[in-house]
């Protein structure tokens, strides 16, 4: 991931230098950190060579190293520098909120292996049946969706699933689901997800299991609830099952 990108850039040639613009700070330029463009308008006798500087603290002897303090103050900070330069900077605009709208339970087929894609290695894996119930209502996942996915060579995984929801009404009506998202984490954790005997044992907190969804139906009774709505979930693996928890956002 790129780091946040900062306004207080200011380039005088060849050489970067850093600094608050139409500004003058003291510095101390005995500190070889400084030697390099911390000043308002760096002096040739004190932009040296890149290849040539050498970039440690004599007090610490640490590598130099510029700011990555990228904790929530700094987020906080730079977003209110980044938001300065949006267009119509002054408009508020109403803010989206997610609610938790329904959890999904899906057994799993065991995995069949497409092998390698031109996009990665593709594996193939069925549904058996599952659960859901929410605030709009209850059912079963039909028989029949599937899990299109691609792994990546860190072990992530693309996925791509389509399930058939049928509700408990009478008649029922039936929902079409379409997620997509990722699997992350490190490299370890996800091998252990990949193996039906020890993916219980995996902490749902030690890996990211996002998606986004979208449904839809022509039965009237649902459609006002679902075919215009957008929900992102999250979701673990649970041996040959499958949970996510849906959030609405609105």
């Amino acid at each position: 991931m790129n780091p946040p990108s900062r306004d207080d850039w200011t380039v005088h040639g060849p050489q970067i230098a850093r600094g608050n613009l139409g500004t003058r700070s003291t510095v101390n330029l005995d500190d070889p950190r400084m030697s390099v463009g911390w000043t308002e308008s760096p002096t040739p006798a004190r932009v040296q060579d890149f290849n040539t500087q050498r970039w440690t603290s004599p007090a610490q002897d640490q590598p130099f190293m510029w700011d990555t303090d990228y904790g929530p103050r700094a987020l906080e900070l730079d977003a209110n520098t980044q938001t300065s330069a949006y267009p119509h900077p002054d408009l508020s605009l109403p803010h989206p909120s997610l609610n938790l709208d329904f959890r999904m339970s899906v057994s799993l087929n065991p995995r069949i292996s497409v092998g390698p894609t031109p996009f990665g290695h593709r594996n193939w894996i069925s549904f058996t049946g599952g659960t859901w119930s929410g605030s709009w209502g209850s059912g079963i996942v039909l028989p029949g969706g599937q899990d299109s996915q691609i792994i990546i060579p860190d072990g992530s995984a693309r996925l791509e699933t389509n399930y058939l929801l049928q509700t408990h009404d009478e008649p029922p009506a039936h929902i079409a689901i379409k997620t997509h998202g990722w699997r992350t984490g490190h490299p370890e954790v996800l091998a252990q997800l990949a193996n039906p005997a020890t993916a219980d044992q995996v902490d749902p907190n030690s890996y990211k299991f996002r998606l986004f969804i979208e449904m839809e139906t022509g039965d009237e009774r649902y459609s006002g609830k679902v075919n215009c709505g957008m929900w992102v979930g999250s979701g673990m693996r649970k041996g040959a099952e499958v949970v996510y928890d849906a959030y609405r956002i609105s």
